[in-house]
């Protein structure tokens, strides 16, 4: 099942380790100089991934579940500074977001391009359930993110005893459509893909190599989708509508896929976290998909997800909540 929640380079291999050296025999000499060893050459550490860094004062008091935004705690680290700006695609370019109201009628996106969308800091952990082949789990999850300066950075992991975890992680852009990934990676246990947004090229780049995916406007990865989600409904209120469709391509670390989100009202939850009154969204699949999934955002944390549901033909199923 492909979990729903940057391309970067794999970690240098460590050099070897030299041997001991030993110098050339001396002549005999009544006092033959001692041998000398050179001590072995420590190997560079690997380039690490880029990741979200909670100062320690948060870390000390952001309790299991808590929300944390940067009104109510201390600033996160600030960005590193990204030297690209938003570009649009050139070249003939691939699939682009498309939003329709309930009567059919287009709308066209128009979002801050700093990010005041969303909030400038987040951190929500949930609680995860779910069976594959037929064999049930339990899990926790977090999803992270942080926004400043016209970019953003965002991360999520999972994690489960005896099954292991994984981990992705998303950094980009902020521009008037949204999101505007650059690098995207995602960690199954022990290995790792990465997408590589080249938006001047009108397209994707993957490592280990496949063949490039066409690219437009719009384009999301499948962790930074969740944010363009968030921001399009708290900065538009008219796609908070029963019968909205909001489609967008969405980059996996192997392939593109044209995601359909429908409005569908809103719900009241009883999640680990709390009565949470929610508003619901149906992922409708492709016919030649085999998930559906389904969303429900909270607009009082402005629009992030605080329950996920998928499901495939085959019987294999997650469900995320957010924790107390």
């Amino acid at each position: 099942m492909q979990a729903v929640w940057v391309a970067m380079p794999s970690p240098e291999p460590e050099p070897s380790i030299p041997q001991e050296v030993k110098p050339a025999a001396e002549p005999a000499s009544p006092r033959p100089p001692s041998r000398r060893r050179i001590a072995p050459v420590a190997p560079p550490a690997p380039e690490p991934l880029p990741s979200i860094t909670v100062p320690a004062a948060d870390a000390a008091t952001v309790q299991e579940g808590e929300v944390v935004d940067a009104a109510e705690a201390v600033q996160p680290q600030e960005l590193e500074h990204l030297t690209a700006t938003p570009v649009a695609p050139q070249h003939p370019a691939g699939p682009t977001l498309q939003v329709r109201d309930a009567q059919g009628a287009a709308v066209t996106l128009a979002l801050p391009d700093d990010g005041s969308a969303l909030q400038q800091h987040m951190l929500l952990r949930y609680k995860v359930h779910g069976f594959v082949k037929q064999q049930e789990y339990h899990a926790h999850a977090e999803l992270e993110w942080q926004v400043g300066g016209g970019q953003y950075q965002a991360r999520q992991s999972i994690s489960a005893f005896l099954l292991g975890s994984m981990e992705q992680h998303s950094t980009g852009l902020m521009s008037e459509q949204g999101l505007q990934p650059l690098d995207f990676s995602d960690r199954r246990f022990f290995k790792t893909r990465f997408v590589h947004f080249d938006w001047a090229a009108g397209q994707a780049l993957f490592t280990p190599e496949r063949p490039a995916a066409r690219i437009g406007t719009g384009a999301q990865d499948r962790l930074s989708v969740f944010m363009q989600l968030a921001a399009m409904l708290q900065a538009m209120p008219q796609l908070r509508q029963p019968g909205v469709r909001i489609e967008t391509p969405v980059l996996g670390s192997r392939s593109l896929q044209m995601w359909t989100f429908v409005v569908e009202g809103d719900e009241l939850l009883e999640l680990p976290a709390g009565a949470v009154q929610t508003l619901r969204l149906h992922r409708q699949p492709k016919a030649d998909e085999a998930e559906t999934a389904q969303l429900w955002v909270d607009p009082a944390r402005g629009f992030v997800p605080v329950r996920i549901h998928m499901q495939e033909v085959n019987g294999d199923e997650m469900d995320l909540s957010l924790k107390r």
